[in-house]
Parts: structure tokens; sequence; C-alpha cells
């Protein structure tokens, strides 16, 4: 299953906060790449977001993963998580009962 994982500071954290554990957190991430279970990575500078998209059995194991990060171990980051499934509606350009007039 994949999942998208949106990572943001936590509440009150600061650059500061954050700077002294990015050297272990890309390593950790580099880990997580390298054995196949996280497929892609991106960063947006502002306000500061990583993506991370995983592909793992379940939600479970994409926990544990996430729980190996040195900023999440610290509470210095938030997951969101988001389950990415096939998209579905596709269905509608073939079901004429789903059509309507279009």
């Amino acid at each position: 299953m994949k999942y998208l994982v949106l990572l943001t500071p936590a509440a009150g954290k600061k650059v500061e906060d954050i700077a002294p554990h990015m050297v272990a957190e890309i390593k950790a991430v580099w880990e997580s790449y390298n054995n196949g279970v996280l497929r892609e990575f991106y960063f947006s500078p502002g306000p500061p977001v990583v993506t991370l998209i995983y592909e793992v059995a379940d939600e479970a194991a994409l926990h544990s993963e996430l729980d190996r990060l040195p900023m999440i171990q610290e509470h210095l980051l938030d997951r969101q998580v988001v389950a990415l499934g096939p998209f579905v509606q596709f269905q509608a350009l073939f079901d004429k009962s789903l059509l309507g007039s279009a």
C-alpha cells in the first residue's frame, strides 16, 4: 500500500531546535529509501514541509518506519498520513448509470 506522509515542524519548534538532528534524520531517510520502503521524498521551504511517499504492507508498518526517524522520536515533527489508492472514479466513464447527461 502507498502512503503520502507530510512532516511539518511541531508547534513551537524552530529551525534552531531541528538543525542539530538534521544529519541523523537524513541518514534515517536514506536507510528507508535504500531498504525500498521509501519511494520518493520532497521538501518545500516555506512553510517547511517534507513530503515522503512510502510503499509498505500496511499502516502499522508505515508508523513503525516513521517512529524510527530521529525528529519524530524527539517530537520535533508532526506527521499527517494519507493512504493512497487507485483512482476508481474512472469507472464513471464506463458505467452508463453514472454518466447522466454528460
